[in-house]
């Protein structure tokens, strides 16, 4: 019995999806249900520290605006061990900062496990995509992470927030040997 196509392209893509780690609890990255005053420890997936956090418009896109000082909030889990992309749009001037949710119970904030940039940058005018890496290290306890904002000078506009794994080299080494043998069976196929 002969495999089609479809069937083998679908398997390839259930095996390849289900060696991806998850990340849990990362809520609302475009700021469409974000309420300003949301404090943290209020309900809601980001909370903010300051008083002008603000979501705003532009053509019907919301976004959050951050003045200088003002940051907001959103923990999430990882599941597995490996190594994760944070990613969101910006202008203005602002950073992003990752700590590991235990550091923040203990209200340590000197030894963030990732940054944007160490010192705030100043994106300009046009939206730019920024994007930095973390590695989880061994996963134990909550694996838990706090995700900071951070505006600075005049303001740091922020959009579509997301955090993803970094697919493993055995995924992309699976991911190579199923469209390998994608082009054997139309080879194959064409030779009949």
């Amino acid at each position: 019995m002969q495999v089609s196509k479809i069937s083998l392209a679908v398997a390839l893509a259930l095996s390849f999806g289900s060696a991806q780690a998850t990340v849990a609890g990362l809520d609302d990255p475009s700021f469409q249900s974000y309420v300003a005053g949301s404090l943290i420890g209020s309900a809601g997936p980001w909370s903010s520290e300051g008083t002008n956090a603000m979501a705003l418009d532009n053509a019907g896109q919301r976004y959050l605006f951050l003045g200088d000082g003002d940051r907001v909030v959103q923990s999430f889990s990882v599941d597995m061990a490996g190594t994760y992309t944070v990613s969101f749009w910006a202008s203005g001037e602002g950073r992003s900062r990752l700590f590991d949710s235990d550091d923040v119970a203990a209200n340590l904030f000197t030894s963030p496990v990732a940054v944007s940039n160490p010192t705030p940058v100043n994106y300009g005018a046009v939206w730019q995509q920024v994007q930095y890496t973390f590695n989880t290290g061994p996963i134990s306890g909550s694996n838990s992470y706090h995700l900071y904002l951070s505006g600075f000078g005049a303001g740091f506009s922020v959009d579509t927030v997301s955090v993803s794994a970094v697919p493993e080299p055995e995924s992309y080494a699976m991911l190579l040997a199923g469209l390998g043998a994608l082009g054997l069976m139309a080879r194959r196929r064409r030779a009949d």
